[in-house]
């Protein structure tokens, strides 16, 4: 028998003609109920179900279940803990095996590196990924006896536009409401 649910899904969604299905749908109960729960299912989600009275009561048919189990006081035993699987492999040998395959990854990392330091080397216009050297060609002292490169009426005209920036902005937090 063919599977008719994207048939079905088109057909209630009007992207179906095909006169065969709607006549399958028309003969076959099966279908017809399936038909129907994707209509149900698509008014509940186009949240179309007001009318629908969806609430089902089925404590009756739980109570009735349980009332008809048989009421043992049976307590399954406690059964010790599950051995553990023994593996074939010795455990030095396992141990082993973790060694070689960090091994191997750790050496295909050496050589793609090597290959990609290679490449760079020929070609002078890929620059390489980490340039340790700075444009200038030398480091910039670090230490704080370094003379400064910027004079005193710079350091002045930096400090007045920090304050004239600082005071706009307290003047914006002022006028917001």
């Amino acid at each position: 028998m063919k599977e008719y649910s994207q048939d079905l899904s088109s057909l209630i969604d009007n992207e179906l003609g095909d006169k065969e299905v709607i006549n399958t749908v028309l003969e076959d109960a099966a279908l017809q109920k399936q038909f129907s729960r994707y209509q149900l299912i698509g008014d509940v989600l186009r949240d179309e179900s007001n009318v629908l009275d969806l609430r089902m009561d089925v404590t009756d048919s739980v109570m009735a279940a349980i009332a008809n189990e048989k009421q043992d006081n049976y307590v399954a035993p406690l059964s010790a803990a599950p051995e553990p699987e023994k593996s074939n492999v010795v455990p030095f040998m396992k141990r082993f095996g973790q060694y070689a395959i960090a091994a191997s990854v750790a050496g295909v990392v050496v050589v793609s590196s090597l290959m990609v330091n290679q490449g760079s080397a020929t070609d002078p216009s890929v620059a390489p990924v980490l340039n340790t050297v700075p444009f200038g060609g030398a480091a910039a002292p670090v230490s704080l006896q370094a003379t400064p490169l910027q004079t005193k009426s710079d350091i002045k005209e930096r400090n007045e536009r920090v304050e004239a920036l600082l005071k706009d902005h307290q003047l914006q937090l002022q006028t917001q409401p």
